[in-house]
């Protein structure tokens, strides 16, 4: 089951939370990263609250790495911060859809 089977465009279909607007948040996890067209500035490590990303050696450089994608609390605080991510999109998002 991927994590997009089931949509139909209703956000009642969506682990959602209230907005003070009165509007619903629905958060959208990380799906996949781009690491060839990473620079490593390690803005993703800084801002994201769930420690998704960490920091790897790679011999003559260090290199951003997913640690663990399951740890996505869906704020794409990431892809704000990411100064690729207007021209490459480095981060791939996705709603999570209710179980029912």
């Amino acid at each position: 089951m991927g994590i997009m089977d089931g949509f139909n465009g209703d956000i009642n279909n969506y682990i959602s939370a209230p907005r003070r607007s009165g509007g619903r948040w629905v958060p959208h996890f990380l799906i996949e990263f781009d690491k060839e067209n990473c620079i490593s500035c390690g803005r993703c490590i800084k801002v994201c609250p769930g420690g998704v990303y960490t920091l790897e050696d790679a011999g003559d450089k260090m290199t951003v790495r997913i640690e663990s994608m399951d740890d996505c609390i869906g704020d794409m605080s990431c892809e704000k911060v990411c100064p690729k991510n207007k021209t490459m999109h480095l981060h791939k998002f996705a709603p999570l859809t209710n179980i029912t």
